[in-house]
């Protein structure tokens, strides 16, 4: 069988189901143009393409094939879903989570009141939609939106350098599996909720959409789980954000509420613990009600020998504010020309919008210890090909910790030594390992704890 009658026979059999189902078949492959091309006949549409020629340019019964490499090829459920998704009468980060008829935002958020904007170094409005592509919408009201389309189970997403706003595929997502094209994903998977902020997410939701950062422009490849199980309506309320990536009993905490009632919380320390800031950077200002640290992180910590000043960035508030604090370091918050120290629990009002305010730490002391023997998920996970495990020591012990693969036999040593007490960090570098699932353990006096990594390249 000739190449030309394969293709000739792949494109009638989509033909076909096409008609059985009753829809336009649209399949965006969303990937950098690099030398292919789009062809369109009746309804089947296929867009883009990169590098090589992997299928040769045929003509039949006026459907193109242009040369082109579709990588991550799409695939469908084969037959009308329907989703829901309850909204936030507020701004919501959304996504479309099946191949729809219409991309009109109009037509797909009818009960909206704004535009839709998408992300691009800058946020950019957008009239018509995409697939896997996040976007920030405002709803009036608490509302039920409805979909009715093909399912996608799998699929890619293009991103760039820095931060990116994605979607996810017809059904969850864990964000374990999704696997990184050349690029290295540098930070959690954030979700958004006007009730609590940004909080961190390890399965992505059909119809929401997330935050990721990348050190560099690729590709994101998505598989979801079973699908099997029908899905339900998707809600956009989250009451208990997630910020867990951090023992963070012993820190201090900035709460900051507006007068409509919106809480943000800030984190601080007065310790030098030796953590990964890179790791508490928040995703760009919402257009919503939005408190962070002028460094854009969640958390700040003192520094050894001098006092610190950090501006808190406040969006979109209604005054006045109210601020509470809790705090176990030696610190002060300055609002305009006041210090107020901040000791034990206490609250302020702040009624005039044009007053700065800062948090001011005194010069670390020393180092903060861990309350408890704890290993944490290496940082990023999945990685390519280096990442960071972070474990916490309550009291000097002897520690070793080890990477094993699927099998249970021995990859690498990390440590073997005894340790003073701390938090303590530790990088692994697996440039010459194979991708799959490898697990760690780490053993400190009594204590024995192991987790799970995934080396993706």
């Amino acid at each position: 069988m000739t190449m030309k009658t394969i293709l000739l026979t792949i494109v009638l059999l989509i033909l076909t189901s096409s008609v059985l189902v009753g829809q336009t078949i649209i399949h965006p492959w969303h990937v950098v143009d690099r030398g292919g091309g789009k062809s369109t006949s009746g309804g089947i549409n296929l867009h883009s393409s990169i590098g090589q020629t992997a299928i040769q340019a045929s003509a039949s019964g006026g459907i193109n094939l242009e040369p082109g490499y579709l990588p991550g090829v799409r695939q469908l459920g084969g037959v009308l879903t329907t989703l829901e998704y309850g909204t936030e009468d507020t701004w919501n980060m959304v996504s479309v989570p099946l191949i729809m008829s219409d991309y009109l935002k109009t037509t797909l958020y009818p009960t909206a009141n704004s535009v839709a904007f998408a992300y691009t170094g800058s946020y950019q409005q957008r009239d018509t939609l995409r697939n896997l592509i996040g976007y920030w919408v405002k709803f009036p009201a608490l509302k039920t939106v409805e979909f009715t389309g093909t399912a996608i189970t799998k699929d890619s997403v293009n991103v760039n350098t820095s931060w990116n706003l994605i979607g996810c595929l017809s059904y969850p997502v864990k964000t374990s599996g999704i696997v990184p094209i050349g690029t290295t994903v540098t930070s959690s998977y954030f979700g958004y909720s006007g009730i609590s902020g940004y909080y961190t997410e390890d399965t992505l939701k059909p119809s929401r959409a997330y935050w990721v950062k990348t050190s560099s422009a690729g590709q994101l490849e998505m598989t979801t789980g079973s699908v099997m199980i029908a899905p339900s309506v998707s809600s956009a309320i989250v009451t208990k954000p997630k910020m867990d990536r951090e023992p963070e009993e012993s820190f201090s905490s900035l709460t900051i509420k507006d007068a409509q009632g919106r809480e943000r919380t800030l984190k601080f320390t007065s310790g030098s613990t030796d953590l990964d800031l890179t790791k508490y950077e928040l995703p760009p200002i919402p257009p919503t009600f939005d408190v962070r640290y002028i460094s854009n992180r969640a958390l700040e910590t003192a520094e050894p020998g001098k006092t610190k000043d950090v501006a808190l960035r406040i969006s979109s508030a209604d005054y006045p504010l109210s601020i509470s604090w809790k705090s176990y370091a030696e610190a002060s918050l300055i609002v305009g020309k006041d210090i107020t120290a901040l000791k034990g629990e206490g609250t302020m009002q702040i009624k005039d919008a044009e007053l700065s305010i800062k948090l001011r730490l005194a010069p670390s002391q020393g180092q903060e210890l861990p309350k408890q023997f704890a290993l944490h998920q290496n940082y990023p996970n999945p990685f390519n090909p280096v990442t960071t495990i972070r474990y916490d020591l309550p009291i000097a012990s002897r520690v070793t910790l080890i990477i094993y693969n699927l099998l249970g036999q021995e990859v690498t040593t990390l440590i073997d030594e005894q340790q003073e007490a701390g938090y303590k960090t530790v990088k692994w570098d697996a440039v010459s390992i194979s991708s799959g699932l490898y697990y760690y353990r780490l053993v400190a006096g009594d204590y024995t704890a192991v987790e799970k990594m995934m080396v993706v390249k």
